[in-house]
């Protein structure tokens, strides 16, 4: 069905149902699974002033990325995993499209269109509007 699969996460289980979305579309064997995990970078920070702080998160997705990546292996799917320093939406977008991703799977949240408060700049609309390929959002 798909070739590549570019799966955009952050590091809570909320990505679980988002993988399981990711396995169904797939096909093991012939889909290539990319786990991404961009790191928001700070503006106006000292070269070199946050580098433990980044060496901490970087080292926290590592694992957590190689814990999904692990699972997916073991049900036979080709996958890999990439952690990039950026602006999420920008990083993703550039990612999926370096990656040539037929569809990216990441999850999103239902935005109340009767609340005026109610975010629509969030990384996942940012995403399926600037992405070059298709993108399917799951929520919750």
């Amino acid at each position: 069905m798909y070739d590549v699969l570019l799966i955009p996460v952050d590091l809570s289980s909320a990505n679980d149902h988002v993988l399981d979305k990711a396995r169904a579309l797939s096909t093991p064997g012939d889909t290539r699974m990319l786990l991404h995990h961009a790191i928001e970078t700070l503006q106006d920070e000292a070269p070199g002033e946050m580098d433990d702080f980044y060496a901490d998160l970087q080292q926290e997705a590592e694992k957590k990325l190689g814990d999904w990546a692990s699972t997916l292996a073991e049900d036979g799917f080709d996958v890999d995993s990439l952690i990039t320093y950026g602006e999420q939406g920008p990083e993703i977008t550039r990612v999926a499209e370096e990656e040539n991703a037929d569809l990216l799977v990441m999850r999103s949240h239902r935005v109340n269109r009767d609340d005026p408060d109610s975010p629509v700049g969030t990384v996942s609309h940012q995403v399926a509007v600037f992405a070059p390929c298709s993108v399917y959002l799951v929520r919750p």
